[in-house]
């Protein structure tokens, strides 16, 4: 299964911010980027490149108010819409298929979607 990532430029382009790789134990490829939303607000997502997984966190102040993690990942990437970039992702499992979409502007918004196929 193949797992089709965004560009780093893409992301930059997006948010005015590059990924990094992360430190992870174990062998793990973990790469992530953390998205300054507004003062007290910010998205972190990343993303481990052999597990195809994807994990979006979004924290409001001190405390974690969303944290979505998703596995079977087949892309991950930057979408431009009127209102400002999207992250999507979309992700596969046997007899089901689904699509997360993350807006940072004009706000934080979540829409996770699993259909059977």
């Amino acid at each position: 299964m193949e797992f089709a990532i965004a560009e780093d430029e893409v992301w930059f382009s997006a948010f005015d911010v590059f990924p990094r790789t992360e430190a992870t134990p174990g062998d793990d490829f973990v790469r992530g980027i953390g998205i300054p939303l507004s003062e007290t607000e910010e998205l972190h997502v990343s993303w481990d490149v052999r597990h195809h997984s994807v994990r979006i966190r979004y924290q409001r102040g001190p405390g974690v108010v969303v944290d979505v993690f998703r596995e079977l990942v087949t892309v991950l990437t930057v979408e431009s819409r009127e209102t400002g970039p999207v992250i999507a992702m979309e992700y596969r499992a046997e007899g089901c298929g689904g699509r997360t979409c993350v807006e940072t502007r004009p706000a934080f918004s979540l829409t996770d979607v699993l259909l059977q196929t």
